[in-house]
């Protein structure tokens, strides 16, 4: 009989570092009788949502496909392994019929499942789920309108008849062991199978700054919007450009939920942290706002700048002037303003002038352009 580890998220509490370690490690880990399958290395299974028809970023015929083939892998390891692990941070969201329904597509011969949830702030929630989204969309949710009923997912999974355990954990630095995700999830799972996993203490992080964030959903805004919803090659080469150029630190402000904003996210969420900590015994904060620190109901949310402390005008400028897009005589080799404006970003940060240079010689080389920075 098969017993299953499963983590089911959230999303932004660090599955992607987890799901990296444990893609990492399978081959370890298959020799300890612990298996594990994904078909790339910070998506999890992500993808076993399109067996029972759930909507995905991608292809779904293909995620459908990359799902059977991860199913097919872990039904070869079935009589060598002591426990299935399994992640997807989509998971918290589905009702945990669902999720059995998947596991079935393993091995209907189950005789434990112990699921894992993490849970964070929903200020922090909000702010990297905006984030997240124009990533893939110029829009992202109001904050009026957010509201993360955790305790309700929870509570479901608590409740669930098959469910052998549900060990909660806080996402924050403070609470996690080592303050590290990877340590923590590894720490809860020894604690489930008595075996140290031993991961690699990795942590996927890709957070932009507010500058970055406002130059990405101006180029999904102007330039994918009949890709809207769906992740496509110009964006996220854009993407991995400022994730290269942060290497050796962020570039820009880093990113703070406005008071307005945040106040919003508290009056919708307070009821719900407080029976979180009642239930867990966490110390999460949520601050429930007054009637006079919540803004206008016609506050104009649109722009992802709407919702962040400070946006600096000079640093938008320079990343746009960086692009193709925004800076078309970059198609045609005349590079000045592009290498004025990567000047300007380094005289601002110049303790980053080597990862800032190198990201950009890199994003004008796979965008084909005419001349480059000299070598």
């Amino acid at each position: 009989m098969a017993k299953f580890i499963v983590h089911i998220g959230d999303g932004k509490c660090g599955s992607s570092s987890m799901q990296a370690a444990l893609f990492d490690a399978r081959d370890r880990l298959r020799e300890m009788g612990l298996a594990y399958a994904s078909h790339h290395r910070t998506s999890g299974n992500f993808c076993f949502g399109t067996l029972l028809g759930k909507n995905t970023r991608g292809n779904a015929e293909q995620q459908r496909g990359f799902a059977l083939q991860a199913i097919k892998m872990l039904q070869s390891q079935l009589d060598h392994s002591d426990y299935i692990i399994i992640s997807s941070e989509a998971f918290l969201t589905l009702d945990p019929e669902e999720v059995v329904e998947i596991l079935q597509f393993i091995t209907l011969d189950i005789e434990r499942i112990d699921v894992i949830a993490y849970v964070r702030d929903p200020l922090g929630m909000y702010l990297s789920m905006a984030q997240q989204l124009i990533k893939s969309s110029h829009r992202f949710p109001r904050p009026d309108t957010y509201v993360r009923s955790l305790d309700r997912m929870l509570d479901n999974w608590n409740s669930f008849p098959m469910i052998s355990s549900v060990t909660v954990r806080m996402f924050d630095r403070n609470s996690l062991v080592g303050g590290n995700a990877v340590a923590d999830f590894e720490h809860v799972v020894k604690s489930l199978t008595g075996k140290d996993l031993g991961l690699e203490h990795i942590n996927e992080n890709s957070s932009l700054s507010t500058e970055q964030m406002v130059v990405l959903q101006d180029y999904r805004a102007q330039f994918c919007r009949d890709s809207d919803g769906k992740m496509i090659p110009p964006s996220t080469r854009l993407i991995d450009f400022f994730a290269m150029m942060n290497e050796s630190g962020m570039v820009g402000t880093k990113a703070v939920l406005s008071p307005p904003a945040a106040a919003l996210v508290g009056n919708n969420n307070a009821d719900i942290v407080e029976r979180l900590n009642k239930r867990h015994g966490f110390a999460m904060r949520c601050p429930r706002p007054t009637p006079e620190d919540l803004p206008p109901a016609n506050t104009d949310w649109s722009r992802i700048s709407s919702i962040l402390t400070e946006v600096k005008p000079a640093y938008v400028h320079n990343l746009k002037m960086l692009v193709p897009a925004f800076n078309p005589a970059l198609k045609d080799g005349d590079m000045d303003k592009g290498l004025r404006a990567l000047n300007k970003l380094v005289e601002m940060e110049p303790d980053k002038k080597s990862a800032i240079e190198r990201a950009t010689k890199n994003y004008w080389t796979t965008e084909s352009l005419a001349g480059m920075i000299a070598n």
